[in-house]
């Protein structure tokens, strides 16, 4: 996989900071992206979801804990991850597979860019406690992600 250019490193990190404003989170806070491959985030998803599939998004943050050990359940992001590694707020961590994205972009008929940034903002969303196990919740979510998506680009 070629490294992220700096242009979509920056979209990244304008997402994810548009996802915090737009919940009042304040202060200094590190969310770290890894963007992947298929064959990380399903290695990823395996180990610490339990699902053997590719996916698009995966987030962790300090609080997942292993529901049989009860155990912190969190990988190790650090050398392959855009963010900065600073003393900050950990709010968590974010993968994201690159070949997945431009799929759901094709099928979607989006711009990679755009699919990007929204599961930039869907990882952060998660990080903040956001779910969409039911409709209301589904409704909410995906509500909040296209409104702060709105925002991104202009």
């Amino acid at each position: 996989m070629e490294p992220v250019s700096s242009p979509t490193i920056s979209m990244i990190k304008k997402a994810a900071e548009s996802a915090l404003q737009a919940e009042h989170k304040a202060g200094p806070i590190d969310v770290t992206v890894m963007i992947t491959n298929d064959e990380q985030i399903r290695k990823l998803n395996r180990e610490f979801k339990g699902e053997d599939e590719i996916t698009d998004v995966l987030a962790f943050n300090p609080y997942t804990k292993d529901e049989s050990t009860h155990e912190d359940v969190w990988p190790d992001f650090a050398d392959s991850a855009i963010g900065s590694q600073v003393n900050q707020e950990q709010l968590g961590d974010i993968a994201i597979s690159l070949p997945q994205v431009a799929r759901q972009a094709k099928e979607n008929g989006n711009t990679t860019d755009n699919e990007l940034a929204m599961l930039t903002i869907h990882g952060v969303l998660h990080l903040l406690g956001y779910d969409h196990r039911s409709p209301q919740e589904e409704t909410v979510m995906f509500g909040k992600t296209e409104v702060i998506l709105s925002k991104v680009f202009n």
